[in-house]
């Protein structure tokens, strides 16, 4: 096209558009433009000339000065500006959505209930725009959202006008274990209607009062060689029975990514996004996100959503910035960056944090895919407190921006303590929903109860020495939650217990530690009857207190391979050394007195003292004993360090009682 042959008001444009100027002061001055020419005739730039009767402000305003008349345009200043490609000219094949309106129509859901999946025997999970999922490992969480996943990915393969269908593994683009047919809960997936399956039904809203429901089973397919899923519904199941539209994402965490990424065509990068890995496909998500697609009404609908992802990951990691580029005519890999905003530091996004880079896959999905329902499988594994709170936060508005509803599972008292009204909480426990009661389960989360099976409350700021007894079995420790009340006076009542009910139920069991304190047993027995309440199991120490364990005739000739005799006559040398006994013996005794004995009745004090032999191991708290053996421990040149440590001997049991106490509390769930 030659340039000179434009209209001057067209020709003004691309020129004041090169200068940056305004094309206003064009118009205010007069001029012409001429070709600049080579000696072999060719074209190589462009000049304006302005007449001299042109204003002189304007002349200034344009940056000509001092009588100059003429400035130069470039060759290329009056080419038409290049369309960047859409996203379907650069990846290949486009997936276009023809599906008529009233098949697109998604009423959002109320519940999911799955059934006989992995852990997951039955678990119906009420639905908000934000549910989060709690409970200990192996209690069904997971195992939920890839039921979920699995059930509306299935469905995405049954045609429109069929209730089920024989998909393949290798057609499936999403498996939930290496050995998908033995997902079934405690069996393996067989063929036939009669066979039993996994099972997950999608309950939506109504207008009327009736229950909308989608049922998906999945069972083998004859040859094994993979899956038949069935459709129960009526119009229900019409938005699953689709492969346009993106029911749900599952973003299961994000290791890391791949070294390098070329671009997918669009139904590669669909099923890689389908399958929960992100490690090989987050840089197309990105640069799909962030091109212009055919869909778009507008142009620079790919910027607008790269600005809304960058809005979205700065709320959770402030001054964050992701930038992606690709060059189809030079470059075979996208390139992906993430910037400091406050430094302006630039660094590949493979060298990002992993907290950065699940946040960042977040955000993508549900920007690019739009899913009508988000997994997204414990995403504070990575982030920092303060972060994990941001990002339930954005989660709970993103959800209502996007109006997709989003299930996550989490093991956080954060997520759980900056949870708005807006999220449902629901506990799970063994495969079933132990309560979706929100006040009981911030209750219980404030003790740490919802990953253990027993909160044991104990008297002593110190827990050292309780710790390293509970060591001595692990698999009871994991299930144990000690929760420390600094001093007796705070241990709980059975009034305060019974406010970690649920729906009428202590479904964590409670153990409670108080110290014997020089108590008889009548007198042991008189204070554990005091918890009435079903499921709490108190425990009284056999010695005074937890370190008298550790100051035992029979621990000490284990530790330190000596006879029992010897060990008595450490005890009864360091209990010489103690001060004010006696009167810390009295003081015990009246506080046991005040609250076992409101009537009168109790046991005479100096009687006690008497029949014990006065001053002696069996008269001294332990922690006091404890102490004072130490020193006569290193006086006959053994290692006072293991005492120190509480060091258990092996083939040695300390608190045999403790451990009967626990397995009884657990034997009774």
């Amino acid at each position: 096209m030659n340039q000179v042959e434009f209209g001057e008001e067209k020709q003004a444009h691309y020129i004041a558009a090169e200068w940056g100027i305004s094309v206003e002061h064009l118009e205010e001055t007069v001029w012409e433009l001429e070709e600049i020419n080579g000696n072999g005739g060719e074209v190589y730039g462009f000049l304006v000339r302005f007449d001299e009767s042109s204003n002189a402000d304007a002349l200034e305003k344009i940056g000509l000065s001092n009588g100059e008349l003429t400035r130069e345009v470039s060759l290329n200043a009056f080419d038409e500006p290049e369309v960047a490609p859409k996203i379907e000219e650069i990846s290949g094949a486009k997936v276009s959505d023809t599906r008529s309106t009233r098949a697109k129509r998604w009423v959002p859901l109320t519940g999911i209930t799955v059934r006989n999946f992995k852990a997951a025997i039955e678990a119906n999970i009420p639905l908000t725009n934000v549910t989060i999922l709690v409970g200990p490992n192996g209690s069904g969480k997971s195992s939920v959202l890839q039921a979920v996943h699995w059930a509306a990915r299935a469905a995405s393969y049954v045609r429109p006008k069929n209730q089920k269908e024989m998909i393949s593994f290798e057609r499936l683009d999403y498996i939930p274990s290496s050995e998908p047919l033995r997902t079934l809960h405690n069996g393996e997936l067989k063929t036939g209607t009669k066979s039993k399956a996994v099972e997950v039904c999608f309950q939506h809203g109504s207008d009327s009062d009736g229950a909308v429901q989608t049922t998906v089973q999945i069972r083998a397919a004859r040859n094994k060689g993979g899956i038949t899923a069935y459709m129960q519904g009526g119009n229900a199941v019409t938005p699953y029975k689709q492969r346009y539209q993106f029911i749900t994402a599952y973003i299961p965490g994000l290791a890391g990514l791949s070294e390098s990424e070329a671009i997918l065509a669009q139904p590669a990068l669909r099923r890689q996004a389908s399958s929960g890995d992100a490690g090989g496909a987050l840089r197309n998500i990105l640069y799909n996100l962030s091109t212009d697609s055919s869909d778009d009404e507008e142009a620079g609908a790919g910027k607008t959503r790269l600005e809304t992802l960058n809005r979205l990951v700065a709320s959770v990691h402030p001054n964050s910035s992701i930038d992606v580029s690709f060059d189809e005519r030079e470059d075979f890999h996208i390139s992906a960056s993430i910037k400091d905003v406050r430094t302006g530091s630039v660094r590949p996004l493979e060298m990002a944090a992993t907290g950065i880079l699940q946040v960042v896959q977040i955000f993508a999905y549900l920007i690019l895919f739009k899913p009508k329902i988000m997994l997204i499988d414990e995403p504070d594994a990575h982030l920092h407190p303060d972060k994990q709170e941001r990002l339930i936060e954005a989660l709970e508005l993103a959800s209502k921006e996007f109006e997709t509803q989003i299930v996550l599972t989490t093991h956080s008292p954060n997520i759980v303590r900056a949870a708005s009204s807006v999220s449902k909480l629901v506990w799970m426990r063994d495969g079933n929903v132990q309560t979706e009661d929100d006040d009981a389960i911030r209750r219980l989360l404030g003790w740490g109860g919802l990953d253990k099976s027993i909160l044991f409350f104990v008297e002593d700021e110190d827990d050292k020495p309780l710790r390293n007894i509970l060591k001595q079995w692990p698999d009871l420790a994991m299930q144990v939650a000690v929760c420390r009340c600094f001093g007796i006076e705070n241990l709980p009542r059975d009034k305060f217990l019974e406010g970690l009910l649920v729906d009428g139920e202590l479904k964590v069991k409670a153990a409670i530690h108080r110290d014997g304190d020089f108590m008889t047993e009548d007198e042991a027995k008189k204070w554990r009857a005091k918890f009435s309440t079903d499921g709490v199991y108190p425990w009284v120490t056999a010695e005074s207190d937890i370190e008298g364990y550790f100051c035992s005739a029979k621990y000490l000739a284990a530790l330190y391979n000596i006879s029992e005799e010897v060990a008595e006559e450490w005890r009864c040398e360091a209990a010489e050394e103690i001060g004010g006994v006696k009167d810390h013996f009295f003081e015990k005794r009246k506080k046991i007195v005040y609250a076992l004995w409101p009537n009168g009745g109790s046991p005479s004090a100096q009687e006690l003292w008497d029949s014990s032999g006065g001053k002696s191991p069996r008269t001294v708290k332990g922690k006091q004993l404890h102490k004072a053996l130490k020193a006569i421990v290193k006086s006959k040149g053994m290692d006072d360090k293991l005492l120190d440590a509480f060091t258990i001997p092996d083939g040695f049991v300390v608190a045999e009682d403790l451990e009967a106490t626990l397995n009884e509390a657990l034997a009774a769930r």
